[in-house]
Order: C-alpha cells, then structure tokens, then sequence
C-alpha cells in the first residue's frame, strides 16, 4: 500500500513517525564510523534506517500540489553542505481537493458537561455497519448501532497489535493509506498505524491554532524552516518536506520542515549540526524532553536560534524545562499530549492543565476496573476519535492517567501522567501515588528524574538538574516517605535510557485496594 514518512512532524507522544515500506532493493549505504552501520544495510536488522533505503516515488508524487520553485527549495535544503544524510525522502502526498476540503473543516459543536458529543452516537452506529470488529459485534448481538457508548467494551492497545485490519472500516479506499508506526517502548508491543494524509494535514493545522493560541505569530517565511521536528538517538528516520496545508496567503512558497537528529554520529563532520540549524533558522521546534535540554545547551554554547514557540511531545514536561525554554528564547511552551493510535488528544499552553482539543475527541476517565469515575478523580484517560477515517477509535485505553476538571476553557486533564501510576511505600506502610512524587521533584527544580524503590522499600533517584535542586529533591523525598534515598545526579535525560522513561519504578508488591 502506498507509505509515507511523517510529513508535518507533529509531536505525538510516545511514536516514532510514519515511514516508508521499502517497495525495492536499497541501495548499500556508505562506510561510516557508526559500529550499527551493519545493522542498516539491506536484510541487517535495522534497515529501515537505510539511508534513502526505501525512497521511491518521485518528489511530484510526493507533493502533488506543489509547483517547480517550491519543490526546488526541497532540495535545496536536502542538499545544503551541512546537511545530514537524510534517511528518507518524504511528503504529505495532499492534492487540491484535500487542501481545500481541510480549508473547509467545519468547527466541531462543544458537548455541554458530562455529555456525550452529538458526533459520537453518529460514530457508534457508523462503525457497526463499517469496522469488522463491531460488525462482528452486532451480528453476536453483544453491541448494536444504537449501544450508548458507555456500554461499549473498551479497546487496547494490544487489540491493535494483534489485529489492527479488523478496526479500519470496510467502505474507505486503502490507496492513500500513510503508514505510521509507534514504537512500543512502553513494553506493548510495536504498532503499525494505517493514517490518511487529510488526517495528518489537520493536525498540523491544529498544531498552528496551538502556537497562535500560546500567544506566538506562525506565519510562513521562506527564509527559515517553518518546522523542526527534533531527536536525539543512535539511529533515527529523518528527512526534509514542505507542509502544503500551511495556512498561507495565495502566492507565498509552502513552508519546509524538516526531521533532524541531535546525535552526533547523524552527521558528516563535526559542526555540521550546529551550520545546518543555524542556516535554517527553526520558527516552531518541535521535540521532547532529551534533545530539548541538548538543544538548550547548544544555545548556550552560541547557537543562535530564534523560535517563535517550543511544543513538547513523547515526555513529561517539567516547570523547569518550561522556565528554560522561556529564559533561554523568551517563547511559549505548548505541551502537546496523544498518541499515534488516537493523534493530538490534549494541550497545556500555560503549565494549567491540559485541555482537550477542539475536533472529535472525546475522553473519559475510568478506574481500573473499567467504571467511570467522577470529574476530580484519578484514572485512566479514555479516549474516544473520529479524526482518522482508516482508524476510528471508540473507548480507546491510553494507559495514560489524569483527573477530569471543566471550566471556561472545555474538558481539562489535570495532573496528567503519561504511563502506568506507580505506588510507593512509606515507612509506616502506607502506599504513596506517584503523583504526590512528582509534585516533590517539581518543586525541587528537577529537568528529569528516574525514582525507584527496591524491595527493601530504600530508593534510588537519578535526577537531571542542578546539584542543589537533586539534593534538595532527595532529602525531600526521603522524609516523605520515611526511607533512605541514595542519589545520583546525570548530566542530561539521555542517562535515564531510550524511548519514553519510565520515571518511577517499584520491586514492592503494589497495593491490593
């Protein structure tokens, strides 16, 4: 099926970007010093990461809309002389009728509270009659087209991994499915995910109403890159394209973005990184905790860069990566929460909360054994979508956790925690959320922090930040819990490991209630 590479670089958490099914034989890549380089070559086990390894439609295919000077400026910046050995070449693959169809999108109604959306009964009966896995439903009478969504079974994510083909409808053409893929780095299990290129197109259009809604000015200027999306890792798919729904006046060029590595190892000679974002200016830098702090400190060290805003994607962000961004740019941070599986779920924009985006999302909050909980309650974010028509999702479990609050700006996740809450044991045998953990670690001043507890219930904290900020967290957490804490402050997040972190850990059993 027709793939492509992430072409907006959107910040979803927890995902590595849509790529390309290689469709023939890659090309051998050059010698380099990187000792995984066998791991990239035709049949080694990374080679995906071939460099233009799977790079085969043309760039008029890849960019249907575009005409010959803004597809000249693709190149141009592919081939700049400090450009990195692009992994891929990419596009979004949107033609005239998309554009104008994303032009057209209608704002979606807002629900009164503790309402279900008027778009969401549409939805339930739309997927019994289209989605295999609810048509089977309805034919066992376990669900029909008219079930309140309540009383629908929850889906996970490991009913993805196992069988994603049996929740994308039967009645969409499948020539234009994108292909994205999330990672699993939270031990579930990799996950191809079948996208549409409308659907991709719209969230870089909601990423845009975000950053002007933070208070920052986006407007396309053809003399810098409209949009980094930045990494820090080994090995990385990274590539060059232009944001063809970029909202523009009429004859002003698309906006390039482009999918960088930090690494060190991801180029040719030592300064091109630094050359390369500096001739290219980023507007908006979009990334995570990790290669956020290394860029900082590339600033500090004299990069100059001028973003208009930051947005954090894949990690938790601390007040303190918030306030640096502010110090080192003075520019806004716009914490951006979902998942490939569901696209953008939620936004922070002021460090208040993250409130639930404006298009046909729908979340609920539920406790461990599957009940809605009242709003201000803790548990498990619950989201329902209708934005991606090859993946409509109804009561899709993140594994994420939050309380529900509503106010003048809509349905808001407080307290928001990306991944499985851990309890901990205090000295008089109490068990402590970590949430209250992480309230500790934020007042400290912590960028970054791993928490674990041994089974002799003494922990260990590796803390990113400064010296006095670790020490002060762990003699803070040591007298919350009552039990010796031994610290080791890391030079940056990389320490704490790949992928997600797992910022708090337990080898004692969990409570029982």
């Amino acid at each position: 099926m027709p793939t492509t590479d992430d072409p907006t670089g959107t910040p979803v958490p927890s995902v590595t970007p849509a790529h390309v099914t290689p469709a023939d034989p890659s090309p051998a890549e050059p010698p380099a010093a990187d000792p995984t380089q066998g791991l990239t070559r035709p049949g080694g086990l990374l080679a995906e990461y071939a460099a233009m390894g799977a790079a085969v439609l043309t760039d008029a295919e890849r960019w249907p809309s575009l005409g010959p000077a803004d597809l000249a400026r693709v190149e141009a910046a592919r081939t700049h002389p400090a450009a990195p050995p692009w992994v891929h070449a990419t596009g979004d693959r949107l033609d005239a009728d998309d554009l104008a169809a994303l032009a057209a999108r209608p704002p979606t109604p807002p629900a009164a509270a503790d309402e279900v959306p008027a778009w969401v009964p549409a939805l339930v009966e739309r997927v019994h009659r289209t989605v295999p896995r609810y048509r089977a439903a309805a034919r066992s009478r376990t669900s029909g087209p008219r079930t309140p969504l309540v009383d629908l079974p929850t889906v996970t994510r490991a009913d993805l991994v196992a069988d994603a083909a049996a929740h994308v409808p039967v009645d969409v053409p499948l020539d234009r499915v994108l292909e994205g893929s999330s990672s699993g780095s939270t031990g579930d299990g990799a996950l191809v995910v079948p996208l549409h290129p409308r659907a991709v197109g719209a969230d870089l259009l909601l990423l845009h109403a975000l950053v002007t809604a933070a208070g920052a000015r986006w407007d396309a200027d053809p003399g810098r890159l409209g949009l980094l999306n930045l990494v820090d890792q080994r090995t990385a798919f990274t590539y060059v394209s232009a944001m063809s729904a970029f909202p523009r006046p009429p004859g002003v060029l698309v906006p390039l973005m482009a999918r960088a590595n930090l690494h060190a190892d991801a180029w040719h000679r030592p300064g091109d990184r630094e050359r390369w974002l500096a001739a290219h200016d980023p507007q908006v830098v979009s990334t995570s905790t990790h290669p956020l702090l290394h860029l900082l400190r590339l600033a500090a060290d004299g990069l100059d860069l001028r973003p208009v805003a930051v947005v954090n994607g894949a990690t938790h962000v601390t007040p303190a990566v918030r306030a640096d961004v502010h110090a080192a740019w003075g520019v806004p941070l716009v914490d951006l929460y979902g998942l490939r599986e569901t696209g953008p779920v939620a936004a922070d924009l002021d460090g208040e909360g993250h409130v639930v985006v404006d298009r046909r999302v729908h979340v609920e909050i539920l406790d461990a054994a599957g009940r809605p909980v009242p709003d201000g309650t803790r548990g498990e974010i619950v989201v329902t979508v209708d934005e991606n028509p090859y993946l409509p999702l109804l009561r899709y479990r993140t594994g994420d956790h939050a309380s529900l609050h509503r106010d003048a700006r809509g349905t808001v996740l407080l307290g928001l925690e990306g991944r499985t809450p851990v309890q901990l044991l205090d000295a008089a045998g109490r068990w402590r959320p970590s949430i209250d953990a992480t309230q500790i670690l934020h007042a400290a001043g912590l960028r970054a922090w791993s928490l674990h507890q041994h089974a002799d219930a003494r922990l260990t904290l590796r803390a990113v930040g400064p010296a006095a900020s670790a020490a002060r967290a762990a003699r803070e957490v040591e007298a919350w819990l009552g039990h010796p804490v031994a610290l080791t402050v890391e030079p940056d997040p990389a320490a704490l490991g790949p992928g997600k972190p797992r910022r708090f850990s337990s080898d004692v059993a969990p409570a029982t209630s």
